[in-house]
């Protein structure tokens, strides 16, 4: 175990410093020690929905902080040109550094379908390994399958664990469960050979497997750095393109260097196309800063609870000449902070550069990626539908007749619809005479704002829906209905209602933190009985209606499976009498709103030993 000196800890910048002197003398005697926990003294002990992150702000120390997620996938990661596993052989701690990331939102994966987005182009030789939780209810009809060629794998750990057990390869099993929660999951699949495939998929009641659903999984994404950029095959993020949904990367890189898009990143339309990048960024010192976008074509971006847009419309391109700049200024607190650029292209031209301003920073500089974590916005979070089918209208069919595309939106409870992006496309001898109605699981029907006088043809469409109306407010789970019909009959010529994509824009929902947290440490083997611990120490940063507690004991064996009692917890700088024992373990609970996380970062022990 790597040993250093005591830190020294001070106070500053939202931090609390050290703590209250022991209430009772220490005994004298025997030899002085110190222990700074290091990364891979938090990650070799037991992380229990907390988050062990080796990329703090200031490159000086690692910090524990609660868990936060991306709800609706779990994170794949890619390995382009190696088969790691084999079957019977599928040990997960073969791993080595992918060539990216995605989030996998319960697609199959096979030959045709491009993996661009997951680090794997092109190569069907290939390794993905799929990591974050799924939602299972009590159960015991339940059954898990996972299917690959070469080999597909599922591990498996109970709630608030580490603990992954093996329980199925390239084959259906029962898992029935008691407890409805988040169960941790690995799945991992290779491939060796030019035909793959690979699903991942459930049954709740021992029924027919069916793809997994946004409201059944979430990722881990305080484990990662950078954000995650989600790209639309339409304008003013509209939906996929050609029946497959948005495609979602993993940026591990600055936001963002001067780009052109050179390759258009994959899911992008021809000239046609729209992005999302979100995350939030890591503030050391509290004050105002400014995030500033330069964009060809229009931009809407968000800074902590700052939003505002530039040329956010459909078709609105920015022309020649100097390229527009829009500053997004907002007061930050110190800590993780919301950050959204969304990104629209029209025609020509595509550019788009991303910088912030602000006491931690010298000037205008790209995001570092060192600040940033992939975490989605609570109170923005996006839920994507699309309807390919291709319908006739009626001609002069009315209101009561219409053509019909439905949409299964999987949403969570509590979490309501606040903003409507709306995405179609058809084909009409006369768009004049053509009237489209959006209907919420509710059963709300409101007719959208006409098009406009577009010319016989095929036009795609984009709307918003203003605030204020009805069609917001109410839940996002279920089925909704975007209706097109035809006011007029006799007009001549086939009406082709071809396709409908619907983002909702949601507040509410599940928490985007984790509520409580733990950390225990690998038992410390202090080299003889100890005398007394002269301090405990650590940096912490408080958030609303949170707590950070350390606890320790002392253990005659090296395990510490004697399993003593832990002490109460401590205040950061104290020392304690402790039982003549060997080998002395240390816990971190904390507890947050569910919002905003704690942190304590800067661990370290000063003990005396025989």
């Amino acid at each position: 175990m790597r040993r250093g000196p005591l830190l020294l800890v001070l106070a500053g910048c939202g931090f609390h410093g050290p703590g209250e002197s022991p209430d009772a003398a220490l005994p004298d005697g025997g030899t002085r020690a110190t222990y700074s926990f290091a990364l891979k003294d938090y990650t070799d002990g037991q992380l229990a929905n907390m988050t062990a992150e080796p990329w703090r702000a200031d490159a000086k120390q690692v910090a524990l902080t609660p868990t936060a997620y991306t709800y609706g996938g779990l994170v794949t990661h890619g390995l382009q040109g190696m088969s790691l596993w084999s079957t019977g052989n599928t040990s997960w701690s073969v791993l080595k550094p992918a060539t990216g990331a995605g989030l996998w939102t319960g697609e199959e994966i096979k030959n045709g379908v491009r993996t661009d987005y997951l680090g794997v182009a092109g190569d069907p030789t290939m390794t993905l390994w799929l990591e974050g939780e799924v939602w299972l209810p009590a159960s015991q009809n339940q059954t898990i399958g996972v299917n690959g060629d070469a080999v597909g794998f599922v591990e498996i750990a109970a709630p608030g664990t580490t603990q992954f057990t093996k329980i199925a390869e390239d084959m259906t099993v029962p898992y029935p469960t008691t407890r409805a929660d988040w169960y941790p999951i690995h799945v991992g699949f290779s491939n060796n050979d030019g035909t793959f495939d690979f699903t991942f998929t459930h049954s709740d009641d021992g029924g027919a497997q069916v793809p997994w659903t946004r409201d059944r999984l979430r990722a881990r994404t305080s484990e990662l750095a950078g954000t995650l950029r989600t790209v639309f095959g339409h304008q003013i993020l509209g939906g996929g393109q050609n029946g497959t949904p948005p495609v979602r990367h993993f940026e591990q890189n600055d936001l963002l260097r001067m780009t052109n898009f050179s390759p258009a990143p994959q899911g992008a339309g021809n000239a046609d196309w729209s992005a999302r990048y979100f995350g939030q960024v890591y503030i050391v010192q509290g004050g105002d800063y400014i995030l500033q976008v330069t964009s060809d074509d229009g931009n809407r971006g968000r800074l902590g609870t700052t939003t505002d847009q530039l040329h956010w419309v459909r078709d609105e391109g920015v022309g020649g000449g100097m390229l527009p700049v829009k500053q997004y200024s907002a007061a930050l607190a110190a800590g993780w902070n919301d950050l959204t650029v969304d990104y629209n292209q029209v025609a020509g031209m595509q550019i788009l550069r991303v910088q912030i301003g602000g006491p931690d920073f010298s000037g205008f500089v790209d995001v570092p990626a060192a600040r940033l974590r992939p975490v989605e916005l609570a109170d923005d979070r996006l839920v994507l539908g699309a309807d390919g089918t291709n319908r006739t209208v009626t001609d002069g069919g009315g209101a009561g007749n219409p053509a019909t595309d439905t949409m299964a939106m999987h949403g969570y409870d509590a979490e309501n619809v606040a903003a409507i992006e709306i995405t179609y496309q058809a084909n009409s001898p006369h768009w004049n005479e053509l009237k489209v109605d959006l209907e919420t699981p509710g059963g709300v029907r409101i007719n959208l704002p006409d098009p406009g006088a577009l010319p016989p043809g095929d036009h795609v469409v984009q709307v918003t829906v203003p605030a204020g109306s009805s069609l917001l407010g109410g839940a996002a789970d279920g089925n909704w209905k975007l209706h097109m019909y035809d006011v007029n009959g006799g007009g001549g010529g086939a009406i082709r209602f071809e396709n409908a994509q619907l983002t909702l824009h949601t507040q509410g929902g599940p928490d985007k933190v984790a509520r409580s947290a733990m950390w225990t440490s690998v038992p410390l083997d202090t080299g003889g009985n100890l005398v007394a611990i002269e301090s405990i120490s650590w940096v912490e940063r408080p958030a609303p209606d949170a707590s950070v507690k350390v606890r320790f004991r002392a253990c005659q064996q090296a395990s510490c499976g004697d399993n003593p009692d832990w002490s109460e917890p401590v205040s950061s700088g104290s020392g304690a009498i402790v039982a003549p024992q060997r080998y002395l373990q240390l816990r971190v609970e904390m507890t947050s709103n569910g919002t905003l996380e704690p942190e304590l970062h800067g661990l370290a022990v000063a003990y005396r030993h025989l």
